[in-house]
Protein backbone atom coordinates (compact mmCIF):
# COMPACT_ATOMS: atom_id res chain seq x y z
CA UNK A 1 0.00 0.00 0.00
CA UNK A 2 2.40 2.07 0.78
CA UNK A 3 4.06 1.87 -3.11
CA UNK A 4 0.94 2.64 -4.32
CA UNK A 5 0.59 6.32 -2.31
CA UNK A 6 4.02 7.33 -4.11
CA UNK A 7 2.77 6.39 -7.59
CA UNK A 8 -0.54 8.57 -6.57
CA UNK A 9 1.55 11.00 -4.45
CA UNK A 10 0.89 15.06 -5.28
CA UNK A 11 4.60 15.90 -5.79
CA UNK A 12 5.24 17.17 -9.47
CA UNK A 13 4.67 19.30 -11.82
CA UNK A 14 1.36 20.47 -12.57
CA UNK A 15 -0.33 21.68 -15.87
CA UNK A 16 -0.36 25.28 -15.01
CA UNK A 17 3.08 25.43 -14.23
CA UNK A 18 4.35 24.63 -17.93
CA UNK A 19 1.41 27.10 -19.21
CA UNK A 20 2.24 30.35 -16.71
CA UNK A 21 5.79 29.67 -18.30
CA UNK A 22 4.35 29.95 -22.19
CA UNK A 23 2.89 32.91 -20.96
CA UNK A 24 6.13 34.05 -19.92
CA UNK A 25 7.68 33.22 -22.41
CA UNK A 26 5.32 34.77 -25.30
CA UNK A 27 4.80 38.21 -23.79
CA UNK A 28 8.96 38.69 -23.84
CA UNK A 29 9.00 37.47 -27.59
CA UNK A 30 6.43 39.80 -28.65
CA UNK A 31 8.52 42.64 -26.74
CA UNK A 32 11.68 41.64 -28.78
CA UNK A 33 9.57 41.50 -32.37
CA UNK A 34 8.40 44.90 -31.46
CA UNK A 35 12.08 46.05 -31.12
CA UNK A 36 12.98 44.54 -34.60
CA UNK A 37 9.91 46.69 -35.43
CA UNK A 38 11.42 49.72 -33.98
CA UNK A 39 15.42 48.66 -35.29
CA UNK A 40 14.87 48.16 -39.09
CA UNK A 41 12.45 51.95 -38.97
CA UNK A 42 15.77 52.84 -37.72
CA UNK A 43 17.77 51.39 -40.39
CA UNK A 44 15.72 52.30 -43.78
CA UNK A 45 15.50 55.99 -42.48
CA UNK A 46 19.28 55.86 -42.02
CA UNK A 47 19.67 54.12 -45.52
CA UNK A 48 17.52 57.70 -47.03
CA UNK A 49 19.47 59.24 -45.29
CA UNK A 50 22.67 58.21 -46.63
CA UNK A 51 21.39 58.15 -50.61
CA UNK A 52 20.63 61.89 -49.96
CA UNK A 53 23.18 62.67 -48.70
CA UNK A 54 25.26 60.54 -51.93
CA UNK A 55 22.94 62.23 -54.45
CA UNK A 56 23.74 65.70 -53.05
CA UNK A 57 27.48 65.34 -52.95
CA UNK A 58 27.64 63.66 -56.34
CA UNK A 59 25.30 66.50 -57.92
CA UNK A 60 28.28 69.26 -55.76
CA UNK A 61 30.82 67.27 -57.82
CA UNK A 62 29.42 67.54 -61.01
CA UNK A 63 28.85 71.19 -60.60
CA UNK A 64 32.77 71.87 -59.36
CA UNK A 65 33.73 70.32 -62.43
CA UNK A 66 31.41 72.24 -64.92
CA UNK A 67 32.92 74.89 -66.94
CA UNK A 68 31.81 78.54 -65.10
CA UNK A 69 29.79 79.14 -68.37
CA UNK A 70 28.14 76.10 -68.31
CA UNK A 71 26.45 76.66 -64.92
CA UNK A 72 22.96 76.49 -64.13
CA UNK A 73 20.15 75.43 -62.15
CA UNK A 74 18.10 72.17 -62.18
CA UNK A 75 16.47 69.67 -59.88
CA UNK A 76 15.51 65.93 -60.34
CA UNK A 77 14.00 63.22 -58.27
CA UNK A 78 15.22 59.72 -57.33
CA UNK A 79 13.59 57.59 -55.07
CA UNK A 80 11.11 59.53 -53.32
CA UNK A 81 14.32 62.30 -53.01
CA UNK A 82 14.12 66.05 -54.63
CA UNK A 83 17.31 67.25 -55.27
CA UNK A 84 17.62 70.86 -56.12
CA UNK A 85 20.41 72.63 -57.25
CA UNK A 86 20.56 76.72 -57.36
CA UNK A 87 23.54 78.92 -59.18
CA UNK A 88 23.41 82.55 -57.48
CA UNK A 89 26.08 84.69 -59.19
CA UNK A 90 27.18 87.60 -57.44
CA UNK A 91 26.07 90.21 -60.70
CA UNK A 92 22.90 89.66 -62.92
CA UNK A 93 25.03 88.00 -65.57
CA UNK A 94 26.75 84.61 -64.95
CA UNK A 95 29.39 85.49 -67.59
CA UNK A 96 30.27 89.40 -65.38
CA UNK A 97 30.31 88.08 -62.10
CA UNK A 98 33.53 87.20 -60.11
CA UNK A 99 31.74 83.91 -58.98
CA UNK A 100 29.12 82.28 -57.89
CA UNK A 101 27.11 80.43 -54.76
CA UNK A 102 26.25 77.12 -55.55
CA UNK A 103 23.61 75.47 -53.12
CA UNK A 104 22.63 71.68 -53.16
CA UNK A 105 19.42 70.35 -51.33
CA UNK A 106 17.90 67.08 -51.14
CA UNK A 107 14.49 67.26 -49.58
CA UNK A 108 11.95 63.78 -48.76
CA UNK A 109 9.84 62.28 -46.28
CA UNK A 110 11.06 60.52 -43.21
CA UNK A 111 9.43 59.07 -40.60
CA UNK A 112 5.87 59.92 -40.15
CA UNK A 113 5.98 61.57 -43.14
CA UNK A 114 7.94 64.24 -41.29
CA UNK A 115 10.25 66.69 -44.33
CA UNK A 116 13.63 65.98 -44.02
CA UNK A 117 16.60 68.26 -45.90
CA UNK A 118 20.03 68.47 -46.73
CA UNK A 119 21.77 71.23 -47.60
CA UNK A 120 25.36 71.95 -49.25
CA UNK A 121 26.89 74.94 -50.61
CA UNK A 122 30.16 75.88 -52.50
CA UNK A 123 31.57 78.89 -54.08
CA UNK A 124 33.31 78.86 -57.70
CA UNK A 125 35.05 81.41 -58.52
CA UNK A 126 34.80 82.57 -62.50
CA UNK A 127 38.22 82.09 -63.70
CA UNK A 128 38.18 84.79 -66.59
CA UNK A 129 36.95 87.32 -64.39
CA UNK A 130 38.66 90.40 -65.70
CA UNK A 131 38.03 92.51 -62.35
CA UNK A 132 36.86 95.48 -64.51
CA UNK A 133 33.84 97.44 -62.27
CA UNK A 134 30.27 97.88 -64.28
Amino acid sequence: MRRRSRIFSESGVSLVEPLIAMVVISFSLLGSVGMFAVAQEGISGGAKNLEATALVESRMERLRVLPYGSLVSGNQTTNGIVLTWTVFPDRPNLVDSRGALISVSAEWSGRGGQLRKIRLGMRKANPVFSGAAS
